[in-house]
Formats: structure tokens, sequence, C-alpha cells
């Protein structure tokens, strides 16, 4: 009986050793060597491109970084801090009354136009709104700006009788002052106070325009009533730093068929923020009014992300990059407006931009060091924090030309279901307990007949 007590004992040990053992580089897939230039506390490089691929986590948790004795070293998974791709520009406004009175007296600068409208306003504080009382309309200024036009934001405030904080307003462009052409047909500002849960007021206050540059742009408001609505307004200009070409564009699977509203649904690709999205159109020099949501997960409500229209150009089918503010949804919902005629039967394909994650690690024994990724049975990794690498790790870089297989494709395969140990200890116990009764009874059994 003791010596029965005692393998199970020793077995319990090696089940328990065995499964917090540190894996080994045959355990994963495939790996590559990395080249440190100098000696550091710690490292960082780009992300390869082959872990997306051999990845069987969608965290990665299936990475790890080995040293020469074939020991874990620890690393981290770090996103490059997002760069602003809008930038906001202050511009000349100039508010025009209902009745359209030209007299502003004082200003220093002025356009007239060939059916009499003259605006006026002050240079020295172009960012403010130069107008006389009760202005209605606001004409914008852009000419100057060399980068194009993606939106504008407004400093207003206008309550209607009622007390409600919501103006929709139109915009339009010209660049004569003398033929305006409809751009927005409908935009809506808005405020409602103490309606988050942080106390903020919710507010909307931008509108976003078709990518291009103007001269002119009018907002006219939508509801006679509205005064002197509007203190300041900015451009948002594309920033010229931001490259599309330096994210990683990866196509958005196609999830099911389109819905009811005839919105196709996508599934993102890789677990991080998407910076930017587009679309790859059958052809070139297609026109699409179209409107962008995403959603974290199935049963959540859509948001949306973007509502305009993209266009192809000519002799390619891309459209230009819109951001999306770093959405780490992984559901898209696309709606096609207008256009769609031009498409027939072929599919419109959703790409994403994502910042290549940033791989850090210390320097934990002795180099070579190596990446190994891809594993089925490798329990997940215990990433540290990138503030832990320091404040400037040192450069190091993944040798892809020495790319190897180390456990293979058999690596891959996830491990068995592992045994229901509580289960098999408490069915232990409960015929122990049982065969303890029996014997107790027996003994009881032979007492009485004695």
């Amino acid at each position: 009986m003791r010596v029965g007590l005692k393998w199970a004992a020793l077995l319990a040990v090696g089940m328990a050793g065995a499964a917090l053992a540190a894996p080994a580089p045959d355990d994963f897939a495939e790996g590559m060597p990395l080249e440190v230039a100098a000696p550091a506390r710690a490292y960082r490089l780009p992300l390869p491109e082959a872990v997306y691929g051999f990845s069987t986590r969608e965290d990665l948790g299936d990475l790890r970084v080995f040293n020469q004795a074939g020991q874990v070293v620890q690393h981290a998974l770090c996103t490059p801090p997002a760069r602003s791709a809008i930038r906001a520009r202050p511009v000349p406004a100039h508010g025009l009354p209902a009745a359209r009175s030209d007299e502003n007296p004082g200003a220093r600068f002025s356009i007239e136009t060939a059916d009499g409208v003259r605006m006026r306003w002050d240079p020295g504080n172009s960012e403010r709104v130069a107008s006389a009382p009760g202005a209605f309309e606001y004409i914008l200024d852009v000419r100057d700006l060399k980068a194009p036009v993606t939106g504008v934001r407004l400093d207003w405030q206008w309550r209607s009788p009622q007390g409600r904080a919501e103006l929709p307003i139109r915009v339009e462009a010209s660049d004569n002052l003398e033929r305006w052409r409809t751009v927005v047909p409908r935009g809506t500002l808005l405020r409602v106070d103490g309606l988050r849960a942080d106390g903020d007021a919710l507010e909307t206050s931008t509108v976003t325009l078709p990518e291009r540059r103007y001269r002119f742009l009018r907002l006219v408001p939508l509801d006679e009533r509205a005064r002197d609505w509007l203190q300041g307004a900015s451009v948002l200009l594309r920033s010229a730093g931001e490259d599309s070409a330096s994210l990683s564009w990866v196509t958005a699977e196609r999830a099911g068929e389109p819905d009811a509203a005839g919105g196709r649904q996508y599934r993102g690709a890789r677990p991080l923020a998407a910076r930017q999205w587009r679309l790859r159109l059958p052809g070139p020099n297609r026109v699409l009014g179209v409107s962008l949501s995403s959603r974290a997960g199935d049963g959540d409500a859509w948001r949306p992300r973007f509502q305009g229209t993209v266009a192809s150009g000519p002799g390619q089918p891309l459209t230009g990059a819109q951001p999306t503010g770093g959405v780490s949804d992984r559901f898209w919902r696309l709606r096609i407006l207008s256009g769609g005629e031009s498409l027939g039967d072929a599919p419109v394909v959703l790409e994403l931009g994502y910042a290549p994650l940033e791989l850090g690690f210390l320097a934990q024994g002795e180099g070579p060091f190596l990446l190994a990724y891809g594993s089925g049975t490798a329990p997940p990794a215990q990433v540290i924090d990138c503030a832990r690498l320091g404040a400037r790790p040192a450069a190091a870089r993944a040798r892809l030309e020495q790319r190897r297989a180390l456990g293979g494709q058999a690596a891959l395969r996830p491990a068995p279901a592992p045994l229901p140990t509580r289960r098999i200890v408490l069915w232990g116990v409960l015929i122990l307990g049982a065969g303890l009764v029996v014997a107790m009874a027996v003994g009881l059994l032979r007492k009485l007949r004695q």
C-alpha cells in the first residue's frame, strides 16, 4: 500500500514539473537569429512579418527569445507611438448676414464678388471671425493652404429657442466666390452637457470633407434662426510626415454575406490597432460614397468611423488612405451609399494599415539570441512592460536570411487535452472513502459475530 502511494506521488510531481518546465526552441515551428550591434542592457527591433503568419495565438503569446544556452529571455511587444496624421490650422472666416449686408468698417482686406458681396477681415487677427452682427452664413478663405483639406473644426455657440445646442449645416466650395458646389449636404454640430460618464460634454464640432485642396468654403446653417453662431474656424490638414508606406497593409477577411442593410462585413486579420484604412476597388477612376463602421465583438453596437466620398485614381484601384484614430476593433462593416452600380459583382477589398509591432528583449545570458515563434503547445508568454527596457534600448535586427525550421509543422499542432487531474483526484478520494466505509462495515460485522 505504501509503495503504491509513493509511486502515485512521484507521478504527480513529475506531471507538475513537466507542466512548469520552460519551453525549448524545438517547441516552436520556426526561428531566426537576432543580431545586436553592441553590448547593452536591452534591445529593440521591428517584429518580423513571418511571426504573424506562424503565430497560433492572437496575442502572439507563442513567441520566445532564447539565449545561447537555450534559456528563455524576457521580452516585450511594443507599439510605436501614433504620429498625428491630421493637424489643425486656423483660417480666416467672414460672416454674412441673412440679408448679405457688406458693411464692416475698419477691415483691412476685402474681396468683392460679381454679385456685390464684399467680405472684409483684419489679417492680423485672421484666426477669429470678422463679421457684422447678425451673421448667418460664413465663408472660409483657404487659398493659402498647400496641403489637402480633410475637414473643418468649428468653434461654435448656438442654441435653438427650445434650448437645444444642435445645428445642422451645409458645406459648399467655390474657386471664384461666384459658383458654389455642395461638398457636404448635411453635417450636424451637437453639444450635450453631462452625458458622458466623466461629466464632460458630448460634442461634435468637426465636419469631414472629401480630401482635396479648396479655395473657399461656405458654411450654411440649415436652421434659418441661427445667428452669430461661429466664433472661430480651423481646417484639418493631413500631415506631410505621415507616410502610409511605412504601415503594414493587411487585407481584412470577408465575414459572411452582406447584411440586410447591404453592408459588407470584414474581420481584421491582426490583433492590433489599425492606423489607417483604404479600399481596393475593381478598377481605377471610380468614385464611391461609403460609410464605414467597426465594433469590437459580435454582440457590440456598430460605431461609425467614416462617411464620405472615396475614389480610386487613374491607373491604380486603391483609394486614398483614411485615418481611423487607432481603432483596435476586429470587426468592420462597409456600406456603399452611392456609385455601387459601377462595381458590378466584383468584391470591394478593405485594407487596414497597422504600425508594425516592435520586439524588445533584455540582455540575459550570452548571445547569439534566437527568436522562436509558432507553437501549439507552449504556454502563453509572460511579456514584460515596454518601460522595463529602459529609455533608449539598443538596436537589433533579425537575420531573415538565416530563418530556419525548428520543430516544424509538428510544433504547430495543439497539445492533447490535459488529464482531468481534479476529477481523477476527486474520484480517487470518493473510491478510497467508499473502501474505508466497506472495510469498517466488514470489521463491525466480524465483531458482532464473535
